[in-house]
């Protein structure tokens, strides 16, 4: 009986999902696994998760530029500090 090449055992997912979901050494092991080794479908999965992290990074961007654009940033700080205040 051959074992299928891109076989990823039920163990390896539960540790590259922990490792993933881990601030910055996360992004960069997904970054590795991106672009490491020989097996198709994880580097096909991870290079997925990565276009996710680089559009959500696009999307918080654009928000935080069109915020500063507006002029918005002085009144959300206001808002901050009221709210600080009343806890």
């Amino acid at each position: 009986m051959s074992k299928d090449k891109n076989h990823v055992s039920f163990w390896f997912w539960m540790f590259a999902l922990f490792v993933a979901a881990l601030p910055c050494i996360g992004f960069i092991m997904v970054i590795v696994w991106a672009i490491v080794g020989d097996n198709a479908s994880r580097k096909n999965y991870f290079r997925a998760v990565l276009v996710w992290h680089l559009i959500i990074f696009a999307l918080i961007a654009a928000l935080w530029v069109t915020i500063m654009a507006l002029g918005l940033s002085p009144e959300i700080q206001k808002q901050i500090q009221k709210w600080q205040q009343k806890a």
